[in-house]
């Protein structure tokens, strides 16, 4: 159920850190780490790029790789699948997991994760199981965003910077020799009144695209994920029924549903 509600953050692709971000100190006696730190953008202008580029993008695809490991534990487990993502209104999105390694073992799990603005499906071909559960009331409009550090997998689409820094404290990281390439790292830690399993988020964009790359996210459990995406496009014609989240009706499934009860009058 991790996978359902990591409280991580995957689907706002641009949303939103405490007031007077600053940038990470370079190294003593670095003449060129000074000189670029003088030159690089600061975090918020990094998230305010990155919000002004959200709005051209209307939809988003690509590869995905979605790491799992309890520290404590030393459980790992590594997936790989597909991402579609429409920015709405309302915001949509769909992952496929094709594959999955665990302890050097490969399976093929056929497992989806459907969200589209009210309901959020999973949706278990390998096993025959689906259960959806409502995320917007009935009443309420669809098309409520996943904030960043709320969605079922950490993968920052469209990000706000208002929200973004008044939930979290960000700064720029130095670059690091397993960054990916011709990317700018945000650091982000929850400020103090701001509620959340997680004790902190690293966001990858790529510098030129502003589209992100990778995420990485720890909680209070001391459970890192890992999302990296990859052969990204954007724009690009949908595949038909991409949204749909409606329950199998097919003979042998096994399906649930997760209602939000009325509010009372």
């Amino acid at each position: 159920m991790r996978y359902l509600f990591c409280t991580a953050l995957l689907l706002s692709t641009f949303s939103a850190c405490s007031a007077q971000p600053a940038t990470a100190e370079p190294a003593v006696g670095s003449e060129q780490a000074q000189a670029t730190t003088a030159t690089e953008p600061s975090a918020e202008d990094w998230l305010q790029r990155i919000e002004t580029r959200a709005a051209d993008i209307h939809n988003l695809t690509a590869k995905l790789r979605y790491d799992s490991n309890q520290l404590l534990l030393g459980d790992e487990q590594r997936r790989f699948g597909d991402i579609v993502y429409q920015a709405g209104p309302p915001p949509r999105f769909s992952v496929h997991f094709d594959k999955k390694l665990v302890d050097g073992h490969w399976s093929e799990p056929d497992l989806y994760y459907i969200y589209d603005g009210r309901w959020l499906l999973k949706r278990d071909h390998e096993n025959k199981t689906a259960t959806r559960y409502q995320l917007v009331p009935d009443d309420e409009e669809a098309g409520g965003e996943m904030e960043l550090g709320e969605g079922p997998f950490p993968i920052p689409l469209n990000l706000k910077k208002d929200k973004v820094l008044a939930r979290f404290n960000v700064q720029t990281a130095e670059p690091a020799d397993e960054d990916p390439e011709n990317s700018v790292h945000l650091k982000l830690t929850p400020r103090e009144d701001h509620e959340t399993d997680l004790t902190q988020i690293d966001l990858w964009f790529d510098r030129e695209s502003l589209l992100p790359v990778q995420v990485s996210s720890l909680d209070d459990s001391e459970t890192q994920t890992v999302v990296r995406l990859t052969e990204t496009q954007i724009n690009s014609e949908l595949p038909d029924q991409a949204f749909d989240t409606t329950l199998p009706t097919d003979p042998g499934w096994q399906t649930d549903e997760n209602r939000i009860a009325p509010a009372p009058e």
